[in-house]
């Protein structure tokens, strides 16, 4: 029955996979709409990795390397598309040429599959330990780090994806944060906790959270901009102190405030930040 038989895409979709375990997104490219003459039927599928790696065709050629470069696109912004390719001169509004005289027209969905969100936490204490058993009942991933060896193992975190015995500088250098990684800075000693956040606003994390007072919080502020950093350059991307305003006080409440923030900048919602900024 050949590729598209009983085993379906069956390379396609363990390349979807391998990229997510590798904490990279991919773009599934399927055909949802055909007209006329054009090279694959609807339900055609190709996978596009953000190294440009192709797996699956839709056709080859002209056609093919147009979407290709749409679904990188796609993958750089992070969402979806439906193209519409026309195979002759006309095409209308919206409509992409592809050069080629088959006389049809087909549309494409890209869909972007991105990794489940990634929680670093910097620290490994009791509040660490609540927030990670939380956020992995939500469907966040986990990675740990911590100098201490006896804070930082399996037994206290089997959710984690990674536990390392690493001070927490070192461990934003180790972990990599991404542009979908969320940074918790929940170590607790002031200096470090500083050094952490100094170190985590050179990667591409798109938050980065401090445990810790309002008086503390005002104090990091402050040397931030006296490092030349503005609030308008922090807002919206680091929070001090992290939760959501809900009168938490136990490790395990203070866990679901500080999950619940995380759930409301993926999600969008309207409850107050206890964040200064």
């Amino acid at each position: 029955m050949g590729k598209y038989g009983v085993m379906g895409y069956l390379e396609e979709f363990e390349a979807i996979v391998g990229s997510l375990k590798r904490n990279e997104p991919a773009a599934l490219c399927i055909v949802v709409r055909k007209s006329g003459s054009a090279p694959r039927n609807v339900g055609a599928k190709m996978v596009v990795l953000g190294d440009g790696r192709v797996v699956g065709t839709l056709g080859g050629g002209p056609f093919e390397r147009l979407v290709v470069k749409d679904a990188l696109d796609a993958l750089r912004s992070g969402k979806p598309a439906l193209k519409r390719y026309v195979f002759r001169e006309e095409g209308g509004e919206g409509a992409v040429r592809t050069g080629l005289i088959c006389g049809g027209e087909v549309e494409v969905f890209v869909d972007v599959l991105k990794p489940a969100p990634r929680i670093i936490l910097l620290g490994a204490g009791h509040l660490s330990e609540a927030i990670a058993r939380v956020a992995s009942e939500a469907g966040f991933r986990v990675s740990v780090a911590d100098p201490s060896s006896k804070l930082a193992t399996r037994e206290r975190f089997p959710m984690a994806e990674e536990v390392l015995v690493a001070g927490i500088r070192e461990g934003v250098a180790r972990l990599r944060p991404g542009r979908d990684d969320f940074v918790l800075i929940v170590y607790g000693v002031v200096e470090e906790d500083f050094e952490a956040l100094v170190e985590a606003l050179k990667t591409e994390a798109r938050y980065i959270g401090v445990l810790g007072s309002r008086r503390k919080s005002g104090e990091f502020l402050r040397r931030l901009r006296e490092m030349g950093y503005s609030e308008d350059d922090l807002r919206g991307r680091v929070f001090m102190p992290i939760g959501l305003d809900i009168g938490a006080e136990t490790p395990g409440e203070i866990a679901v405030a500080v999950v619940a923030e995380l759930i409301r900048i993926l999600r969008g919602g309207g409850l107050k930040h206890l964040s200064i900024l």
